[in-house]
């Protein structure tokens, strides 16, 4: 998180591909041509790793919308995964098995018998600030309980997000530093034109994203480019008080003038000169290129007026082009550790309070008392959490004001088994792997809570996807988003309903901070 310029789909008619009544264990037809998936009998699952659903953005295709992928004849092993997009070292120390410019693929999985099962589809859209990750995850935890799953590489970095005078003068919409999030509308128009032929129903898509994925979600729901694609959306750990500052997404003029400035430290005369250049040496740890403080182009995204026309709080407020049913909510420490592990003391937490008149700081303090260290740590804790639900409710308020689509809004409490790293929790990423119901993924000392709760979780994703609504038999009720019931969704041991707040008054006073903004 911390993650053209003209778009080819959108000048070529939407055609489906024909399907044809065949079981998924034999080759599937897409538009490109014939792919061989893997089964697990286990689960009955197929999946299909790799496809390339756009040509490799290398060469003169640098910097440029997705182009169609090539067709291929014979039958094509979608066995393993295609490489991550070309990134710079993740400070998490995990590094891409693979990586490459030629990296514009997607994976399927799924559960289907035929061709005809019309499944619902979940397309996600990884996390890394935009900058790191890739789609090459499993789906088949997801898959076995009957949706299908899709999973997508997209451009990051300097590669989703390059502005130059020149790439706007070759762009026949006048734009430019759109490209990964064009990938993902590309990838969007892929599966609204294959996912048929895989058990797929196109018109059950929701897409989902976590930490910048889910800031993509977003976007996505502003895009006149992306109406259609999808009938839901999930949103999955991201600051809603970034989400609705102003002037988030840069223009292209602003892209074009820090493009310059790189060209100009990468001694590139023309846009010609920069498409020559390496991937690696191109994100090269270069400290000229960090002094230049060139913010703009680590962002696949531009205000344009085509693709993304208006700013995204303008946009909520005007009402956004996908009004559809929404989930989104964060964990329980996306944002800083348990508050055993805080440093918070008594002197630090009255000096963090939020900026507020001295009535209303006293008022404050009166509803977080603390007395010693320990409480100190507590309910900074509790200002934190109540203070990132308080911004997914005022977002959600003022979404509904144009909506006609339900919200509902969670937390997520559980903590993952981490016995070397305690002082994480339920941090940043830590739920995905309950929410994809993928614990056999990960080597750690599960419990059988642990199984109930990715059970339960997943069930609501699920359900989502094929409904709209995360709610079904022998799960805990999770109602909608009402701005009278300022409520949300706890997800862990004990699931439930319950207010954002401790006291009617402590919400008071956090929800007149956030209206005020």
């Amino acid at each position: 998180m911390k993650r053209t310029c003209a778009l080819l789909v959108t000048l070529l008619p939407i055609v489906p591909v024909a399907v044809f009544a065949a079981t998924l264990n034999q080759p599937i037809q897409t538009e490109s041509g014939l792919i061989q998936g893997v089964s697990d009998p286990e689960n009955d699952v197929v999946a299909f790793k790799g496809i390339p659903y756009a040509a490799p953005p290398v060469g003169n295709l640098r910097w440029r919308e997705p182009q169609p992928a090539a067709k291929w004849e014979g039958i094509r092993k979608a066995e393993t995964f295609g490489a991550a997009c070309t990134q710079p070292a993740s400070p998490s120390g995990k590094e891409p098995a693979e990586m490459s410019e030629d990296c514009l693929f997607l994976n399927v999985w799924t559960p289907a018998k035929s061709a005809t099962d019309k499944l619902a589809v979940l397309f996600f859209i990884h996390g890394g600030a935009g900058l790191f990750g890739s789609g090459n995850m499993s789906g088949e935890g997801l898959a076995k309980k009957g949706i299908m799953v899709v999973t997508v590489n997209y451009r990051l970095g300097i590669f989703a997000g390059m502005g130059h005078p020149e790439l706007t003068a070759e762009s026949p919409h006048h734009t430019c530093g759109n490209y990964g999030m064009l990938d993902l509308i590309a990838a969007l128009q892929w599966v609204r034109k294959n996912i048929g032929a895989f058990g797929g129903d196109p018109g059950k898509v929701t897409i989902a994203g976590q930490s910048s994925g889910a800031c993509n979600v977003h976007y996505l729901m502003a895009s006149p480019l992306a109406k259609g694609l999808f009938r839901g959306a999930i949103g999955v750990s991201f600051p809603y008080d970034y989400l609705t500052k102003p002037n988030t997404i840069p223009f292209v003029r602003q892209k074009e003038e820090n493009g310059v400035v790189f060209a100009q430290v990468k001694k590139a005369k023309l846009l010609a000169d920069l498409r020559r250049i390496p991937a690696l040496e191109l994100i090269a740890n270069d400290p000229a290129t960090a002094k230049a403080g060139l913010r703009h182009l680590g962002s696949g995204i531009a205000r344009d007026g085509w693709a993304f026309p208006r700013a995204y709080p303008e946009a909520l407020d005007k009402g956004l082009e996908s009004d559809v049913p929404t989930m989104t909510g964060c964990t329980a420490d996306d944002f800083g550790p348990p508050a055993k592990y805080m440093k918070t003391t008594v002197a630090s937490f009255a000096r963090s309070m939020p900026q507020m008149s001295e009535e209303k700081q006293k008022a404050f303090l009166a509803l977080y008392p603390v007395k010693t260290d320990e409480d100190a740590r507590e309910m900074a804790k509790r200002v934190q959490n109540e203070g990132m639900l308080s911004s997914i409710f005022y977002w959600a308020e003022r979404r509904a004001k144009t909506a006609k689509t339900p919200v509902y809004t969670y937390l997520f409490e559980h903590v993952k088994p981490n016995p070397e790293h305690p002082e994480k929790g339920a941090s940043h990423g830590s739920d995905l792997v309950y929410e994809f119901n993928n614990l056999k993924t990960e080597n750690l000392p599960w419990s059988e809570e642990d199984r109930r709760v990715a059970d339960q979780v997943s069930s609501y994703w699920v359900n989502f996807v094929k409904t709209g609504n995360p709610n079904g038999s022998n799960l805990p009720e999770w109602k909608a988003f009402d701005p009278h019931e300022p409520s949300t969704m706890y997800l862990g041991k004990n699931s439930g309903f319950r207010p954002i707040a401790k006291t009617k008054e402590a919400w008071n006073l956090l929800h007149q901070k956030k209206s005020a903004k």
